[in-house]
C-alpha cells in the first residue's frame, strides 16, 4: 500500500511539474513567385521566399516560478524555404531568456535579433512590412537587429504600454563594434496606446555604425517614428511619419565612390518619410490593402513615391494566399527600389549580368508584382 501511495504521489508531482512548464514549437513558411521590371539588367521572374513575410521556425518555453512569475525563453531561426538554407545564424532572429509577470511586466536578455524595437513599425504599416511597404523607401532601416541586449516591457495600463531596449557592443569602446565593420550600440524606447477605435505608437531608436557614430542614414542612424490606426467597421486606416538622422554620414562611410552619382548628390544625412493607407476586410476570408509612401532625402538625393495594392485570401485559420503590386516613382536624382536595397548608383555589369544592389537608374521607376502562399504552425 505504501509503495502504491508513493507511486501515485510521484505521478501527481510529475503531472504538476508538467502543468507548470511548457515548450512550444512554432513557425511559418512563405513561398511565391515574383516579377519585377526596372531592376539592373532589365526585368526578372523569380521564385521567392518571404515576400509577404519571413519564413521561420522557433521554440518558446515557460516555467511557473510561483507568485505569478514565469521564466521564459525563445529561440527563433529564419530560413530560405526556396533552397532550405539558413538566413543568418542558427538563432539569429531570437535567442533570449527572461521573466514575465502580469503585474510587473517582462524582462529578457540575449540576442534580441529581429525583436529590435524599430521592427514594431509594422503596426503602423498598411502592408504589414511586406516586400513593398514601410521599409522600401528607407532601404530596410526598419529591419534593424540587435544582439547582446536586454529589454523591459511594462504591463498594459488601461491600454498604455512602454518597451525599452539596450544592446551592448561587448567592446572597450562603449558605442563601437568589436570589428571594423558592422554595427555598434543600439538602444530604443517605444510607447503604444490602444483604444477602442485603434492605436497610436511612438518609437525612438538608435543604431550606431562600427565606429560608434551615426554614419549611414539607412543603416546607422537615429530614427523617430509616430503613427497609428483608426477602425471604422471593416476598414482600418493607417498613417505615419518617420525622420532619420545620420549627421556623420559621408560618401566614404556609405561606400560610395566620388563621381559615380549625379552632380550635386552626396550621402544623405536626413530622410523624411510619411505614408497613409487603408485595409478593408471585404469578407471573412478576403482582405484588400492600399497604401502610398513618400520619402525625401537631403544632400541632393531627391524624393520617391511608392504606390501599393495588395490582397489576402484565407484558406483556413493557418493558411492564406497573398498578392501585392507596387510601383515606385523616383525624382531625377533618386534611385530608390521597390524593396530595401543599399545606397549608391546602379553598377550593373552587362558582361557578368550582376549588380551590387537592386536600384534602378537615377530618375527611373520600378514596378513589380508577387503572389504566394503562407502557412503557419
Amino acid at each position: 500500500m505504501k509503495q502504491k501511495l508513493l507511486a501515485l504521489s510521484l505521478l501527481a508531482m510529475a503531472a504538476a511539474a508538467h502543468a507548470q512548464s511548457s515548450v512550444t514549437l512554432y513557425g511559418r513558411i512563405d513561398n511565391g513567385l515574383q516579377f519585377e521590371n526596372g531592376i539592373p539588367g532589365g526585368h526578372a521572374w523569380t521564385a521567392s521566399t518571404g515576400d509577404w513575410g519571413c519564413s521561420w521556425w522557433g521554440l518558446t518555453g515557460a516555467e511557473d516560478l510561483g507568485g505569478g512569475t514565469q521564466a521564459i525563453f525563445q529561440l527563433e531561426s529564419q530560413i530560405n524555404t526556396q533552397n532550405g538554407s539558413l538566413e543568418g545564424n542558427l538563432f539569429g532572429r531570437h535567442a533570449t531568456i527572461g521573466f514575465t509577470n502580469s503585474k510587473y511586466g517582462t524582462f529578457k536578455m540575449g540576442n534580441l535579433g529581429a525583436g529590435e524595437i524599430s521592427q514594431d513599425s509594422w503596426g503602423t504599416d498598411p502592408q504589414l512590412m511586406q516586400r513593398y511597404g514601410i521599409s522600401s523607401l528607407v532601404r530596410g532601416r526598419n529591419w534593424a537587429s540587435a544582439a547582446n541586449g536586454f529589454e523591459y516591457q511594462t504591463p498594459s495600463w488601461n491600454g498604455l504600454q512602454f518597451r525599452g531596449q539596450y544592446a551592448l557592443t561587448n567592446n572597450t569602446k562603449w558605442n563601437a563594434a568589436a570589428t571594423p565593420t558592422g554595427q555598434g550600440r543600439t538602444n530604443g524606447i517605444e510607447g503604444v496606446y490602444t483604444y477602442g477605435m485603434g492605436d497610436f505608437r511612438v518609437i525612438y531608436d538608435e543604431v550606431r555604425g562600427a565606429d560608434g557614430t551615426f554614419n549611414d542614414v539607412y543603416n546607422h542612424s537615429r530614427s523617430i517614428l509616430a503613427g497609428g490606426t483608426l477602425v471604422f467597421g471593416p476598414v482600418r486606416l493607417y498613417a505615419g511619419y518617420q525622420h532619420l538622422s545620420a549627421p556623420n554620414a559621408t560618401d566614404a562611410s556609405v561606400g560610395v565612390t566620388p563621381g559615380t552619382q549625379p552632380a550635386g548628390v552626396s550621402a544623405p544625412t536626413a530622410v523624411d518619410h510619411e505614408w497613409f493607407g487603408a485595409a478593408w476586410q471585404a469578407t471573412a476570408a478576403t482582405a484588400l490593402t492600399a497604401a502610398v509612401y513618400h520619402a525625401n532625402a537631403n544632400k541632393g538625393n531627391g524624393n520617391a513615391t511608392l504606390f501599393t495594392l495588395a490582397a489576402t485570401y484565407n484558406l483556413s485559420k493557418r493558411t492564406f494566399l497573398y498578392t501585392e503590386a507596387g510601383y515606385v516613382r523616383n525624382s531625377s536624382t533618386s534611385n530608390l527600389a521597390l524593396a530595401d536595397s543599399s545606397y549608391g548608383n546602379n553598377n550593373f555589369d552587362p558582361v557578368t549580368n550582376t549588380a551590387s544592389n537592386g536600384n534602378p537608374n537615377y530618375g527611373r521607376s520600378q514596378e513589380g508584382i508577387f503572389a504566394g502562399i503562407m502557412t503557419q504552425f
